[in-house]
């Protein structure tokens, strides 16, 4: 019975968790063009931002519940997720399409995985990695200041006013707030229940769930033909997981995780960035070559996810 409640506190705060991000998002949004912000605000905010605001939440959670690794397992867990799933399924869309992803973010994109494995080599999150890690986030705002992104959300409700979209907003935060508590007190008392890791639910249930919002706006994405902006999506939100949840742990936690999550976790990770990179490289050209490859690792992608979640039971 316990083992039951605990589930349907975990699958009741994912839910909360998931519609709070879709509410933020949708009307952070209407903020700021009611506020007269800039195109280029509105959409650093939404595409850079905005779909990272679970995996923000469930950490910050998991550090006051005292469980770091539920943490570092979403925070990894979320970027295996991102490319595996969601760009593995949009290669087959995107083998006949042409981007053009600035490599100023693919390097950031590059040295937040190589600081995340400097950092987590000796298994702990100092407050020291944590300064790099949050100097890196100024770098990569900095660095999306200077370009236009590629999609910027439309103003459907023109007619809610100003106080009703802020005070959705704030319902938003509150439902993001709570649903990432149930989350993380669910997952942590089903962990407890099955005899399994905190940082196995947070790599497997928990970050395939808050990865959703970025499921969502890509899927949205590859409807209206907009390629780049689900590769970008990826990129944004596999770097802010890290720049951002890294720090959250090191200064909330002085926790010593399991060698596992150097060694398997974080590794996985980087070789579905370093395939991630490659192919986003092969498609910023024309040319029949992706034609081929790009389903081949989709399915590749695919294959080595169900082995990779085999792998942790």
């Amino acid at each position: 019975m316990e083992l039951l409640y605990s589930t349907l506190i975990f699958l009741i705060g994912l839910g909360v968790l998931i519609s709070g991000a879709e509410v933020f998002i949708h009307h952070s949004a209407q903020l700021g063009a009611k506020l007269g912000i800039s195109d280029v605000i509105v959409g650093i905010t939404l595409v850079a931002l905005g779909t990272s605001i679970p995996e923000i939440f469930v950490s910050v959670s998991s550090i006051i519940n005292d469980a770091p690794a539920l943490a570092l397992g979403n925070s990894i867990g979320s970027n295996i997720s991102n490319i595996a799933i969601i760009y593995g399924l949009s290669l087959f869309w995107l083998a006949t399409k042409t981007l053009n992803i600035s490599l100023r973010n693919i390097f950031i994109l590059i040295l937040s995985v190589l600081i995340a494995g400097w950092a987590l080599y000796d298994l702990t999150i100092s407050v020291a990695d944590s300064i790099v890690f949050i100097a890196l986030f100024v770098l990569f705002v900095l660095n999306l200041f200077r370009e236009k992104p590629d999609e910027v959300p439309e103003n459907t409700h023109k007619d809610e006013s100003l106080t009703k979209v802020s005070l959705l907003i704030l319902l938003s935060l509150i439902l993001l707030a709570v649903g990432s508590e149930l989350t993380v007190r669910g997952g942590v008392d089903l962990a407890i229940g099955l005899g399994i890791p905190d940082a196995v639910i947070g790599l497997t249930m928990i970050a395939i769930g808050t990865s959703l919002p970025e499921l969502a706006a890509s899927v949205s994405a590859l409807r209206r033909s907009k390629g780049n902006m689900v590769v970008g999506n990826i990129v944004g939100s596999n770097i802010l997981n890290i720049v951002l949840i890294f720090p959250i742990i090191g200064i909330g936690s002085t926790a010593v995780f399991d060698q596992e999550i150097f060694n398997r976790d974080f590794m996985v990770m980087s070789a579905l960035t370093a395939a991630f990179i490659l192919l986003v490289t092969i498609g910023r050209g024309e040319g029949g070559l992706k034609k081929v490859l790009y389903p081949l690792f989709a399915v590749g992608m695919f294959v080595s996810m169900g082995f990779y979640l085999t792998s942790l039971f």
